[in-house]
């Protein structure tokens, strides 16, 4: 791929204060993932002053080609439903180039990218922005593979905010500044020694450290048990869980799932922000249903069950209210009809929150659309600190599948924080203050005309 879009011009920049510790100089080319929080200013942007608005719902994809001086950043959607990208300057070429934008390097550990960024949101007008975002990159000194990448604070006037990243004022319905932080792995790199690049062990789930050549722990190196086509490991019992990922006997067991890691994260690699992500749960259900696919990740929904829509319902509760657990979704299948209920035991490797803070919420087709609400109390025990029992039944309210022997549904753990609890809205719950602060300047906006 080569870069189409011209790099915006700039000076060298002169960074003042503590030298950075990055590393100057890099060479070849890195794939990893990031994180995006974007940070709003309700006035001048000072540190402490600033407000949260949302963070991406699941880590984004990047790549880096320090060799040719560019960087291609998928985007992804932030928490509060907007869907965002970071593209080339003026947002120019087609495909990947569109998404790719230029960086310098400054010599003093730090890459200044100069790039385009969008939220799409129509209530706005979907504003777009040409910026620049400075970050500091550092070879990983446990892992000769590896980059560690952070946004650092950087403004064009040389005043700086105190807040990670750079102002985009006048655009948005308030000054924001997107901060990204993640790593990334040279392009071919085998960090286990076994021959399986890191760039597919990630794509797989599967963590790619030196010390984790068996993400399971169980005794087997995740090369043996991806079998002879890594591309399209093995996978036993067919129950959407390759065998790298499902420890012993639950490789073999269909009414066992294993291994699966929260948050769409790697077993044993916390993801920045999520202190949960990368531990793991399991689940086990009787005959005579079995397991055919169990997914995780943040709670998110598409608005329409076509797709259709850009921008995907992520309203999740009240405000004061902890969803560290994220979503977890199985898809059963049974071999015979059954009219008796299902009863699915989620074991966490985390513990759960106490009996009087544990809220569960699950998602229900609406409408057509599917929708979180709250379970009642009833629907569900907590066993232990670790393990929660949930009874189901196939066509019942909690079923997203309407094909009768086949039962999808998904979980959310929620810590109550609040005290008490009423739902109040459709999806479960309010929102959450740097939300309803956001929305309140969109309104302003609107009201001024600043929006169409």
């Amino acid at each position: 791929m080569k870069l189409k879009t011209a790099l915006m011009s700039a000076p060298l920049l002169i960074i003042c204060g503590a030298a950075m510790a990055g590393t100057p100089g890099l060479t070849g080319v890195y794939h990893g993932q990031h994180l995006l929080t974007m940070r709003g200013c309700p006035g001048a942007c000072q540190a402490g002053s600033e407000l949260v608005l949302g963070k991406g719902i699941q880590n984004a994809d990047w790549s880096w080609n320090f060799d040719e001086g560019w960087v291609l950043i998928r985007g992804t959607t932030l928490t509060v439903g907007f869907d965002y990208e970071v593209q080339s300057i003026g947002n120019q070429g087609q495909g990947d180039d569109r998404f790719t934008a230029g960086f310098t390097d400054n010599l003093d550990g730090t890459y200044t990218v100069y790039h385009g960024f969008q939220i799409y949101n129509p209530n706005v007008g979907n504003p777009r922005a040409d910026t620049s975002t400075r970050f500091e990159i550092t070879e990983d000194p446990d892992n000769p593979n590896r980059i560690l990448i952070i946004t650092v604070d950087d403004e064009p006037a040389g005043v700086l905010d105190g807040i990670p990243g750079t102002q985009i004022a006048g655009v948005f319905p308030m000054t924001v500044q997107p901060d990204f932080e993640g790593n990334a792995r040279l392009e071919g790199s085998s960090s286990g020694g076994d021959g399986i690049s890191d760039q597919l062990k990630e794509q797989l789930g599967l963590n790619p450290d030196a010390d984790n050549a068996d993400t399971d722990g169980d005794g087997l190196p995740d090369a043996e048990e991806l079998g002879e086509a890594p591309e399209n490991p093995v996978d036993t019992d067919a129950d959407g869980l390759i065998d790298a990922l499902e420890p012993g006997a639950a490789a073999l067991d269909p009414r066992l799932a294993a291994g699966v890691a929260l948050l769409d994260g790697i077993p044993g690699r916390q993801v920045t922000g999520d202190a949960l992500s990368g531990t793991t749960a399991e689940a086990a259900v009787g005959e005579p249903w079995r397991f055919a696919g169990v997914t995780t990740g943040y709670m998110s929904l598409a608005t329409d069950p076509d797709g259709d829509s850009s921008i995907p319902d992520t309203t999740r509760g009240d405000a004061g209210l902890e969803y560290q657990y994220g979503f977890i979704r199985f898809d059963l299948q049974a071999s015979a009809m059954t009219n008796e209920p299902v009863t699915v035991r989620v074991t966490f490797q985390a513990p759960l929150p106490e009996s009087s803070r544990l809220l569960l919420y699950a998602s229900q087709v609406i409408d057509g659309n599917e929708r979180y609400r709250l379970m009642a109390s009833d629907a569900y025990r907590r066993l232990s600190d670790h393990a929660l029992e949930i009874r189901l039944h196939d066509n019942g309210p909690w079923d997203l599948n309407p094909e009768a022997g086949v039962l999808a549904f998904g979980v959310a753990p929620v810590e109550n924080t609040l005290g008490s609890h009423q739902e109040s809205s459709g999806n479960g719950g309010g929102i959450g203050a740097a939300t309803l602060a956001l929305l309140a300047l969109l309104a302003a906006f609107r009201r001024r005309g600043a929006v169409p």
